[in-house]
Order: C-alpha cells, then sequence, then structure tokens
C-alpha cells in the first residue's frame, strides 16, 4: 500500500496470493497436502491453500490494507497527486460532446464526495488544487474519483466474504476428524 501512496497511483489492485491450478506452486503445496478444496480462485477470497502464518492473520492484514488503500482522503490524495504529477497533456484530446448523462454523473459524484462524505473538503479542495494547477485534465481527474464509488462499495464487500470465508474455515478447522472403520469399531467395542 506504502507503494501506491509513493508512486500515487490511484487505483492499486489488491490480492491475496491463488495457487492457480498446474502451476509450479500449485503442484508444490498439493505434494505437501496443503492445497484446499474451497472457494473460487478471486481477489475477494482467502487463499486456496494452508499458509504456513495463520491464515486468521493474513485475512485481518488484506482486509485491513483493501480498507486503506481505498479510504476516501487516501484515494482523493492519491488522485490529485497523480494528476498534478502528470503534467498537462501533450497533445489535445477529443472535445467530448456534454450530454445529461455526464452533467448527471457529475452532480452524482458532487453530492457524494464533495457534500455527503466527511471527506468533502479534501474534494474541494484538491479540485480547486486541479484547476489551478493542472487545469487541462479536470474531467479525466473527475472520472477517476469516481472510480472510488465502486472500491468504497467493493471493500465491505470484500471484507464480509473474507470474514465469512474465515469463519467456515475456522469452524471446519474445530470440527473432529472423521472416524476410520477401524476406529470406530474399536469405540463400538469399548461402550
Amino acid at each position: 500500500m506504502r507503494f501506491a501512496e509513493q508512486a500515487t497511483i490511484p487505483t492499486a489492485m489488491l490480492g491475496t496470493l491463488q495457487a492457480l491450478p498446474d502451476t509450479a506452486l500449485w503442484h508444490r503445496l498439493q505434494k505437501e497436502g496443503r492445497l484446499r478444496d474451497e472457494g473460487d480462485i478471486d481477489q475477494m477470497s482467502l487463499m486456496n491453500f494452508v499458509p504456513t502464518r495463520l491464515i486468521e492473520e493474513i485475512a485481518r492484514e488484506y482486509i485491513d490494507a483493501l480498507w486503506k488503500l481505498y479510504d476516501p482522503i487516501r484515494y482523493l490524495n492519491r488522485t490529485y497527486h497523480h494528476f498534478v504529477k502528470m503534467g498537462p497533456p501533450r497533445c489535445a484530446g477529443a472535445k467530448k460532446k456534454i450530454d445529461w448523462i455526464s452533467i448527471r454523473a457529475l452532480l452524482i459524484l458532487c453530492w457524494r464526495q464533495g457534500i455527503k462524505r466527511e471527506s468533502r473538503w479534501k474534494f474541494w479542495q484538491n479540485l480547486a488544487g486541479i484547476l489551478r494547477y493542472n487545469p487541462r485534465v479536470w474531467a479525466d481527474y473527475l472520472s477517476v474519483c469516481a472510480h472510488n464509488e465502486h472500491f468504497l462499495e467493493y471493500r465491505y464487500i470484500v471484507r464480509d466474504r473474507i470474514e465469512r470465508e474465515l469463519a467456515d474455515y475456522l469452524a471446519k478447522q474445530k470440527q473432529p476428524l472423521p472416524q476410520t472403520d477401524e476406529q470406530d469399531r474399536l469405540t463400538r467395542i469399548a461402550s
């Protein structure tokens, strides 16, 4: 996450390590008996293998990193610094026709990020900075600011799914292993 902040990368992708089928990692983990057969392989799930560290720690760290990465103020700051560093475009872009869809999107963005959220002062401060230091990119800047609308909701979805998977995983770890036929026979004899 620190890299994204330092490099001013507005939209950074984050996910847990997954052992993809038929790769060297997958074969090694399969040989070690550490592959888990449950779940999908995507950025919204726990690892599909048993790690050497506690999976609870890794899950918490992942959720925390995602939460910080798409915190509204951090995102606005990364986006602002990115567009200030970028400088003005070298060639003129195509003139975009202003339509009601664009106006509506701008009004929704200004409502959500400029009025509704606690980060509203940062939104207006950064927009004023863009208009002052790099005014030719204001529309693109606002477009990237709008991307965080997705990520703000996305981090809740990921957190809920990871926590559900983690609870299921931990519950399965606490269940006793199924008895073999011999153990079952000995248990019946002992009773």
